[in-house]
């Protein structure tokens, strides 16, 4: 019993503070309104009272169903989507990839690459198997592709695959895919 009293300034707090918390959220909480008003009126004041401008006696007074807007009709699902950009893992979305990479290179120029018929890109000095990797993931498959390079497409693909920036110029991977197209030609002849 002794704890109990010696404890119950400290639970008349509590309450205390529990009934403020109810009061407060039956009063200012308990009034939810169900809309969201969207537009508001201006008013004109006139000068004297009994005096009209001419724009409030044509216009006509917008009733309050005009003005307010129900929340189920801004919760309803419209015809704007957002672009998935992620996976759960944290991973770019295929979709959001492409569109990357779409805008860094300008594949008319470049051509489309065939992904069953991908060259050996480690044949070019400076490509490794994780560069190769990474020029594959963003549909850089052909020596030939490599070949009709601008120095916009090296700057995109320089972005794309996190490479060091002027590595792909100075180790001329366009002259290097070039010659490796002529000798892949000849051979086929």
């Amino acid at each position: 019993m002794e704890d109990f009293n010696l404890h119950l300034p400290y639970y008349a707090i509590i309450a205390a503070m529990l009934l403020g918390a109810f009061l407060i959220g039956y009063f200012f909480g308990g009034r939810s309104q169900k809309t969201i008003v969207v537009k508001t009126e201006q008013v004109k004041v006139p000068l004297s009272p009994n005096a009209q401008t001419e724009d409030q006696k044509s216009e006509p007074k917008a009733s309050k169903a005009q003005e307010r807007i129900d929340i189920d009709e801004l919760s309803r699902p419209g015809p704007v989507r957002a672009m998935k950009t992620r996976e759960r893992s944290g991973s770019l979305s295929s979709d959001a990839k492409t569109t990357i990479i779409e805008e860094k290179l300008d594949f008319s120029t470049l051509g489309r690459g065939d992904r069953h018929n991908k060259d050996d890109f480690q044949k070019i000095v400076g490509i490794g198997p994780f560069v190769e990797e990474k020029l594959n993931e963003i549909g850089i498959y052909n020596y030939s592709q490599l070949s009709n390079m601008t120095d916009q497409d090296m700057l995109g693909i320089t972005q794309l695959i996190d490479f060091f920036p002027g590595r792909i110029h100075r180790d001329d991977w366009k002259g290097q895919a070039a010659a490796l197209l002529i000798e892949k030609k000849k051979e086929k002849n």
